[in-house]
């Protein structure tokens, strides 16, 4: 082996070495962030079972965007918080529907990390007991599909979008 392909060979190593080291470091730093990202998830859904509009909201940053199932859409932390309280606290009587006595329950959960500070989350869900119109919605299934990003220490929800799927039987 020449002495100049040896030097390229020891210089690809080193690369190699390098970047290996620094993925590792990311993917343990990642694992990390996976935590409090799980914990928001965790703790929507404590908020809904708790009917508490204003606990549900904290876990979004001040400036955030929710879009709902029928594509309605509320902008900012406090906006957010109105936008769920008449569901969180309705009777569903009218068009409005009510999660009053409805069971939420996450099913699976996936990050991506964009960056180290963005995260694309994807989180199953089903839920019964919601009622509309004065009747019972039935089991629905839908996926949230939100991005969080990392401001300082803390995570929270930047955006989010929930969507209904298809319930198959």
């Amino acid at each position: 082996m020449t002495h100049s392909l040896q030097l390229r060979f020891a210089i690809a190593l080193v690369v190699f070495a390098i970047s290996s080291l620094s993925r590792g470091a990311d993917s343990t730093v990642q694992a990390n962030d996976e935590k409090p990202i799980r914990a928001l998830i965790a703790a929507s859904g404590e908020a809904f079972a708790k009917l508490d509009a204003h606990a549900f909201s904290m876990v979004f940053h001040e400036d955030a965007d929710f879009t709902n199932v029928w594509g309605m859409t509320a902008h900012g932390r406090k906006a957010i918080e109105e936008f769920h309280r008449p569901l969180l606290e309705g009777d569903g009587a009218g068009p409005i529907p009510s999660f009053k006595h409805a069971q939420l329950k996450v099913l699976d959960t996936r990050i991506r990390f964009l960056r180290p500070d963005v995260a694309s989350v994807d989180a199953t869900w089903t839920q019964t007991g919601a009622v509309q119109n004065g009747r019972d919605m039935g089991f629905r299934k839908g996926l949230l599909m939100l991005i969080a990003t990392k401001q300082g220490d803390d995570w929270g929800i930047a955006v989010m979008h929930n969507m209904d799927l298809p319930v198959t039987k």
